[in-house]
C-alpha cells in the first residue's frame, strides 16, 4: 500500500526533533551552570527570559482561547512544568547527563501506560515496538552511569514521570487553547514558583553577582530560555494537535542522544560504540512508533510490501 507522509505530519516531526535537540543541549549547559549557581535561581533567570521572548508574540494569541478554564488548566501544567526542570535539575548535580538522558527518556513507556489507564485508549503494536527498541538504546547511550548515585536517579524518575503526565495532558487540551497563550501562562507560572521558592529557599534571593553573571550561567540562560523553554514550549504545545502523545514521547526520547552530541562537541565527553549503537537504536524506535513516518520509509525502500493493519 502506498502511504503517503503528509506536510504537517512530518513538519511536526522534524520540528519536535529540533525541540528534543535543545532540550538535550540545555542538560550540558545546566550542569555546568549549576556548579556556579542554586536550582531555583537558574530556573528563574531561564522561565523569567522565556516570558520576556514570548511577550511581543501575544498579539498573535487567538483570543477566543483566553478563557479562565483554559488559563486555569495553564497554571497548572504550569506547575507541572516546573516540577519537570525541577526535579531534573536537581538530579543533574550528582547524576551524569548520560544518564540522566536516559532516566528522562523512560517516559516513552510511562506515556502509553497512562493514555491506556486513563483514557482506555489503545496503543498498537507498532508503538510498543518502538518503544521496547527506544528504551534498550537508551540503555546503550546512559551506560553505567544510571546506578552511579541512587537518589538522583529516582530525583530524575519523578521529573520523567512528569514529562509523562505533561505530554498527555497536553494532547487532551490542544483543541480548546492557543499553543502560545499555554506556552507563555505555563512560563510564567514557573517564573512565579521558581523565585517564591528561591526566596523561601535561601532567605536572601538572588546570590553572588558574579557568579550570577558568570558565562557558563549567562550561556545557560540563553540557550536554555530561548530554544530550551520559549520555542520548545510552543513547538510541542501547538504540534501536539498534530502528532500523538505516544509518537511525541518517543521522539522527545532522543534528547540524550543530542545530549551526548553537545557533551562531546563542547565540554570534552566521548561518544563510545555503545552511544552510536544505542542512538541507532532509538532512531529505529521513532521510526517504528510513527505510523506515517514508517509508512513512508516503506514505500520507499520496500515499495512492493503491503504493511496491512496498523495494529
Amino acid at each position: 500500500m502506498r502511504h503517503k507522509l503528509t506536510q504537517p505530519r512530518l513538519s511536526g516531526a522534524v520540528i519536535l526533533l529540533s525541540v528534543a535537540g535543545f532540550w538535550g543541549a540545555t542538560l550540558s549547559f545546566t550542569k555546568y551552570a549549576l556548579r556556579h549557581v542554586g536550582v531555583n535561581e537558574l530556573l528563574a533567570f531561564r522561565f523569567i527570559l522565556a516570558a520576556l521572548v514570548l511577550v511581543p508574540f501575544l498579539p498573535k494569541v487567538k483570543r477566543g482561547s483566553i478563557t479562565l478554564a483554559n488559563t486555569l488548566s495553564a497554571v497548572v501544567l504550569g506547575g507541572v512544568l516546573y516540577g519537570i526542570f525541577y526535579w531534573q535539575s536537581l538530579g543533574l548535580i550528582t547524576v551524569t547527563t548520560a544518564a540522566v538522558g536516559f532516566i528522562t527518556g523512560t517516559n516513552v513507556v510511562m506515556v502509553p501506560l497512562i493514555t491506556l489507564i486513563c483514557f482506555r485508549k489503545r496503543i498498537s503494536h507498532r508503538v510498543w515496538v518502538g518503544v521496547i527498541s527506544t528504551v534498550i538504546g537508551l540503555g546503550f547511550v546512559a551506560g553505567r552511569g544510571i546506578i552511579s548515585t541512587v537518589s538522583g536517579s529516582g530525583l530524575v524518575l519523578i521529573s520523567a514521570f512528569l514529562i509523562a503526565v505533561d505530554i498527555v495532558a497536553v494532547e487532551k487540551i490542544m483543541g480548546s487553547v492557543d499553543a502560545l497563550w499555554l506556552a507563555f501562562v505555563e512560563i510564567v507560572t514557573c517564573s512565579a514558583l521558581a523565585v517564591v521558592f528561591l526566596f523561601l529557599g535561601s532567605g536572601t534571593g538572588f546570590g553572588n553577582f558574579k557568579e550570577v553573571t558568570s558565562l557558563a550561567v549567562m550561556v545557560a540562560v540563553v540557550v536554555n530560555g530561548i530554544l530550551g523553554t520559549a520555542f520548545a514550549l510552543w513547538a510541542q504545545n501547538y504540534y501536539q494537535a498534530i502528532v500523538p502523545s505516544a509518537q511525541v514521547a518517543v521522539i522527545f526520547s532522543t534528547e540524550p542522544i543530542f545530549a551526548a552530541a553537545i557533551a562531546w562537541l563542547f565540554f570534552g565527553g566521548t561518544v563510545t560504540l555503545n552511544v552510536v549503537f544505542g542512538g541507532i537504536l532509538v532512531l529505529a524506535g521513532v521510526a517504528i512508533a510513527d505510523e506515517e513516518a514508517f509508512g513512508y520509509l516503506v514505500s520507499k525502500f520496500l515499495p512492493n510490501v503491503d504493511r496491512g493493519s496498523s495494529r
